[in-house]
């Protein structure tokens, strides 16, 4: 007789909010606004790097679009538009032009959204870190925004809401997401992550951020590049202008696209130990690992009292700059000059 065959339930995978750490707040707003049938337009999601908020904003177009009758993945539905490369967003990619397309989209965002839901009730299409938008790209959005489609909602996320247009943003329902809760993040790491000791280094390192915790859980060569750019560039405040020079000069060394995304990696590193520094001379650093904390009280200890907020207004300024298309060789040498300790005469 044939050996008999034992069916095993494949595991429950949470969709939409169900599947999203903390962040109640905002998920509390979203439900009521689909509750009461008042969902807006267009939504900006609000809050630092990694924070959770195209998470968030994947959720709701879940939510709206998946179900019975509907594709099983927001990848493969028709009704759902999605931009979340690294890559600045041109012109080309917003404004309707069906005749040419769009570089990297089927279709543009405007052409989109133009069309009538294919086999959802509406569509959705997310711009996410929505500052990677030229002003052009942005006047382009801002006509969508001022006369939305019917059965359309737009979702943009950003950390950098000043970089946008005040008139984007004003047609835009804001909602800020705040960092995470110790137990919610120690809860999220730790179901993915059977290691103790490790999540709970994750955990101190996170700072209430899920989207870093993630990648961090599956890309732990990012995680140590980022460590080795914050090691390297909080090194160079104590450079002579030849070395600082010559350290920029690898944000050169390739095509100016590429360069983006290395210069990109570079401030993120480096974004993170500064705000670790600030937390650490405020006196209300989280635990996390020795050798990172001692790194961080060797290096505050060198430089004066305010050089670390100086340090990381200019970090963010620069990351801004490269993201509107400024050599990024040029930008990173401006910000890792500013940024030398002067010695002593």
């Amino acid at each position: 007789m044939p050996a008999s065959r034992t069916r095993r339930n494949s595991p429950v995978v949470a969709r939409g909010f169900a599947a999203i750490a903390g962040h109640e707040r905002a998920i509390s707003i979203l439900r009521a606004h689909r509750r009461a049938g008042r969902l807006a337009h267009a939504y900006c999601l609000t809050g630092e790097e990694a924070i959770g908020k195209t998470a968030v904003a994947r959720a709701l177009a879940e939510e709206l679009l998946l179900g019975e009758g509907q594709p099983s993945r927001l990848a493969v539905h028709p009704d759902f538009w999605e931009d979340d490369r690294p890559e600045a967003i041109s012109i080309d990619e917003i404004r309707f032009h069906p005749e040419r397309g769009a570089p990297t989209h089927d279709q543009s965002l405007q052409q989109f959204l133009s069309l009538k839901p294919f086999v959802a009730p509406l569509r959705v299409g997310l711009l996410a870190n929505a500052e990677r938008m030229t002003e052009q790209a942005q006047n382009c959005v801002l006509k969508t925004l001022e006369e939305p489609p019917p059965n359309t909602v737009l979702v943009l996320t950003t950390a950098y809401p000043d970089h946008l247009l005040p008139t984007c943003l004003s047609r835009c329902q804001l909602i800020s997401l705040s960092p995470v809760g110790r137990p919610a993040m120690a809860e999220f790491i730790k179901a993915r992550q059977p290691n103790e000791a490790e999540a709970e280094a994750l955990v101190g390192l996170a700072h209430g951020r899920p989207g870093w915790a993630a990648r961090a859980l599956t890309d732990r060569d990012w995680v140590a590049r980022m460590d080795r750019w914050a090691e390297q560039l909080a090194a160079l405040a104590f450079e002579d202008v030849d070395g600082v020079l010559t350290f920029a000069a690898r944000f050169g060394q390739g095509p100016q696209a590429e360069m983006r995304l290395v210069a990109g990696d570079a401030l993120r590193g480096f974004t993170a130990f500064l705000r670790d520094a600030m937390l650490l001379q405020a006196g209300v650093l989280s635990p996390m690992p020795s050798d990172r904390k001692a790194a961080l009280e060797a290096w505050s200890a060198r430089v004066p009292p305010d050089h670390i907020r100086v340090s990381l207004a200019a970090a963010q300024r620069t990351q801004l700059l490269i993201d509107q298309n400024v050599n990024p060789r040029l930008a990173m040498e401006v910000m890792l000059l500013d940024l030398r300790v002067r010695r002593p005469q």
